[in-house]
C-alpha cells in the first residue's frame, strides 16, 4: 500500500506544475532555474523552466526558460528531449533571432543521440551505428546554414555536416562490404551504387567503386565490370563540400 501510494503522489507530481510553483514570479523561477542548471540539477532546472511555460507563457522569461529547457535535457543527456524542446521553441518563436541556436541545438543533439552510454564510454565507431539520427542532424545544419548563412553557429555547422556525411558514406561503405563478403552481391551492387551516385564527393564513393567492380565480376557482367573499372580509374581524390546531401 506504501509503494503505490508513493508512485500515486510521484504520477500526480509530474502531471503538471507543481502547486509550490503557481505564487513564485516569473523573475524568481527563472532565477532559480537558472541556479539549478549551473549546480547540475537537472532534474529541478528541468521542472522549474516548464512551470515558467505553464504559468507565464508569454512572458519574456517563459522564452527565455524555453531555449534553457533545450540546454538543460542536453546537458542530462536526454538528447531526444533536448531536439523535441528546440523543435518546440522553433515552432513557438519562428522570428525569433534564438531561431539559429534551436536548429544548432537539434543538430548537435541528434548526431548525438543514436550513441548509448557504453558506445560513449567504449568508443564504439559511429560508423557503424543506426546513421538516421546522423541524417536528421544532417538536415537540421542544412535548414541553420540555409536560413542563417551569418550566424555565431554557421561555421560549426559547415564541419559538421562534412562530419556527418562522411560517417553516413562509411556506413554505407560497411554495409556494402558485409553484404559483399556474405555473397549477397545484388545488394552489395545496389548500395555501392547509391554511394556514388549520392554522395560523390566522399572518400567512401571512391572505394564503393572498388566493391561494385568486384559485385560485377561475380554476378557475371563482363561489360558493367569494365565500366566500373574505368570509373575506378578515372576517380580522384574527392574534396570536402557540405553542400552535397547525405543521402
Amino acid at each position: 500500500m506504501a509503494t503505490l501510494a508513493t508512485s500515486v503522489a510521484l504520477f500526480a507530481g509530474c502531471a503538471g506544475t507543481p502547486p509550490h510553483y503557481a505564487t513564485i514570479s516569473a523573475p524568481v523561477l527563472y532565477a532559480r532555474g537558472r541556479s539549478a542548471l549551473l549546480a547540475a540539477n537537472y532534474r529541478v532546472a528541468e521542472g522549474v523552466f516548464r512551470a515558467l511555460k505553464a504559468d507565464h507563457p508569454f512572458s519574456h522569461y517563459a522564452r527565455e526558460g524555453a531555449l534553457y529547457l533545450i540546454y538543460t535535457h542536453f546537458m542530462a543527456g536526454e538528447d531526444h528531449q533536448a531536439a523535441n524542446a528546440a523543435r518546440r521553441f522553433i515552432r513557438a518563436n519562428p522570428r525569433s533571432s534564438e531561431v539559429p541556436y534551436a536548429y544548432f541545438m537539434i543538430g548537435v543533439a541528434e548526431s548525438r543521440s543514436h550513441l548509448s552510454f557504453f558506445d560513449r564510454m567504449f568508443a564504439v565507431n559511429p560508423a557503424l551505428r543506426r546513421v538516421r539520427h546522423y541524417r536528421v542532424a544532417f538536415d537540421a545544419f542544412k535548414k541553420l546554414l540555409k536560413r542563417y548563412p551569418t550566424s555565431p553557429y554557421a561555421v560549426y555547422a559547415r564541419g559538421e555536416m562534412i562530419r556527418i556525411r562522411t560517417l553516413i558514406a562509411n556506413h554505407e561503405l560497411y554495409v556494402a562490404r558485409f553484404y559483399l563478403d556474405k555473397r549477397a552481391y545484388v545488394a552489395s551492387a545496389n548500395r555501392a551504387s547509391a554511394i556514388i551516385q549520392k554522395l560523390p564527393q566522399t572518400l567512401a564513393a571512391k572505394k564503393a567503386v572498388g566493391i561494385l567492380v568486384r559485385d560485377y565480376r561475380h554476378l557475371h557482367e563482363p561489360a558493367l565490370a569494365e565500366q566500373a573499372q574505368d570509373l575506378l580509374k578515372r576517380t580522384a581524390r574527392p574534396s570536402a563540400d557540405p553542400r552535397h546531401g547525405s543521402g
